[in-house]
């Protein structure tokens, strides 16, 4: 086995196009911590010019490199990065230059898409988004647009509710108008249901009468913390269920 496919299989890599040296691993102080960086280049020859979409070889020239550091999944309780050195290229067509692509990470993106996917997993295992970010070595705010990205929201017209639904906030994104986001999740299954970007109650009240009254009275348990206007909210559209206030969950 060839060092730069030890490397791959350590690091769960498949892209082809990546190579490693010796000595490419060094362990060295980032953002307060030590941490594993592992150092690799990317290079391939492109089949087209992305921008004017040229293909003839002789008119698609190299034209330096680009480093990026991209953040991995842990290998031995190390926070762990991949410094990759990406090729750049000049197309002589059109004159733009362009970086190859990995599908290690999304374009413009420095968490990597095994990361992503970790989140998603943790999500799925009702795992709060604070406790997400600090196990994988990222902000509140990235997990909450990968949640965002990889979540399918509730058509009221078509959907139904579960019978135990669990009502939850967090603190909001920049982005967002509303100090705080309501979640909403299935208290059977865990699953999540729906993301909303703001937990007032005239905001929730037009959300939840989209749906149908025979939809809302056949819900049977709310789980809640103990923030008033979701008692209101139950009681004046959720008339069959009954409340669970856990100020823990």
């Amino acid at each position: 086995m060839s060092y730069t496919q030890l490397i791959k299989d350590t690091l769960n890599i498949l892209d082809l196009n990546i190579h490693f040296e010796e000595n490419c691993l060094t362990k060295e102080k980032y953002k307060g911590q030590i941490c594993m960086i592992y150092r690799g280049r990317l290079r391939y020859s492109p089949e087209k010019c992305v921008h004017c979409h040229c293909v003839v070889p002789s008119q698609l020239i190299r034209w330096g490199t680009t480093t990026v550091r991209l953040l991995l999944n842990d290998v031995s309780e190390y926070r762990t990065y991949l410094e990759l050195k990406k090729q750049r290229f000049k197309c002589k067509s059109c004159h733009k230059t362009f970086v190859a692509d990995t599908s290690v990470a999304e374009k413009h993106c420095f968490i990597s898409q095994k990361v992503r996917w970790s989140v998603v997993t943790h999500l799925k295992k009702n795992t709060s988004m604070t406790e997400i970010a600090y196990q994988k070595n990222i902000s509140v705010s990235s997990v909450y647009r990968i949640m965002k990205k990889f979540y399918r929201p509730l058509n009221p017209l078509k959907q139904s509710l579960p019978k135990t639904l669990c009502f939850d906030e967090f603190k909001s994104v920049r982005s967002v108008s509303s100090a705080m986001s309501f979640i909403m999740m299935d208290g059977d299954t865990h699953e999540l249901l729906d993301i909303l970007e703001n937990r007032r109650l005239p905001y929730l009240e037009r959300y939840f009468l989209r749906f149908s009254s025979e939809v809302r009275e056949a819900v049977q348990w709310i789980v809640i913390d103990m923030y008033a206007p979701y008692v209101s909210l139950v009681k004046k559209l959720f008339p069959n269920a009954k409340l669970i206030i856990d100020r823990f969950h």
